[in-house]
């Protein structure tokens, strides 16, 4: 996948300026895809420049005007060809998991602060997508149906943080029962 397609489908669900699109890229496509906000301009302005958007002007008091992207019907067709092509199945990449891995070298306490600080950033992980999956809940019925497809990843990324959270306690509780001072042996 590409930005490109993250950005066509983003503006086929609701046109909006490439503030509006940064704001709703970082509540949800970023927990799966990253780009930073000059590859997402710089994007929106490569799609407008193939003819997949469509740009209008809307004046603001006391700001500059604000450009609102909307997908073409050409846009629309490239986003629907592209979403019709298997997708690549994509393997974990996680520098933890090598570290892990590699883990012998390194102490049990080591260990233990290191998987103690991933377990923190996966619980608040967990938070915020719960309260996006709240916010999902109390949209109107007639959203909810539209945009439930949409709102699948986020339900996959609630159960991944979850196994994840479980996964890291049964290494964390099997790591304090081995002597803290010795490398990390065993499985």
């Amino acid at each position: 996948m590409s930005l490109r397609f993250a950005v066509l489908t983003l503006l086929d669900i609701e046109p909006g300026s490439g503030y509006d699109l940064k704001r709703r890229f970082e509540r949800s496509i970023s927990h799966f895809w990253s780009a930073s906000h000059q590859q997402m301009y710089r994007e929106l302005h490569k799609l407008q420049g193939e003819g997949l958007l469509d740009c209008t002007e809307q004046s603001q008091e006391g700001r500059p005007d604000k450009k609102v992207y909307r997908l073409t019907d050409s846009g629309r067709r490239a986003l629907a060809e592209w979403a019709a092509k298997p997708a690549a199945v994509q393997k974990i990449r996680d520098p933890f998991l090598i570290q892990l891995f590699a883990g012998h070298h390194l102490s049990g306490a080591q260990l233990r602060k290191e998987l103690e600080r991933h377990l923190l950033e996966h619980r608040a992980l967990l938070v915020t997508y719960e309260a996006q999956n709240a916010r999902f809940y109390n949209r109107p019925p007639e959203q909810q149906q539209r945009l439930w497809l949409a709102h699948q990843p986020l339900l996959l990324g609630i159960e991944t943080e979850k196994t994840w959270i479980r996964w890291a306690e049964q290494l964390l509780e099997r790591l304090e029962e081995m002597d803290g001072d010795t490398p990390a042996t065993g499985d």
